[in-house]
């Protein structure tokens, strides 16, 4: 029997973990029935291929959580035009 670990994670980030558990199992399953010489290329095509499913999930996921915080925040104040400039100084005297 194998051994096995458990782990406590957000439940957010449980569908993550088990695509990338899947992901390890198919690579070994992979590695063992490719034909010799081309686990390597095999394995490395299935890899960047379930990689990039991995990393769009994990932005995908970063993305809506930044959304649904800046909903939870409200709606941004307008921007407010910034009044015309101002003349700060007295009138200058010529005492020359």
């Amino acid at each position: 029997m194998t051994a096995t670990v458990t782990l406590e994670v957000p439940i957010e980030h449980e569908a993550l973990l088990r695509r990338t558990l899947a992901l390890a199992e198919e690579l070994h399953q992979l590695a063992l029935s490719a034909p010799d010489g081309t686990v390597f290329d095999a394995c490395e095509a299935a890899v960047v291929s379930g990689g990039r499913e991995v990393q769009q999930r994990l932005l995908t996921d970063a993305v809506a959580r930044r959304i649904e915080s800046a909903e939870k925040r409200g709606r941004r104040s307008d921007s407010v035009p910034a009044v015309g400039p101002k003349r700060i100084a007295g009138r200058r005297c010529d005492n020359s």
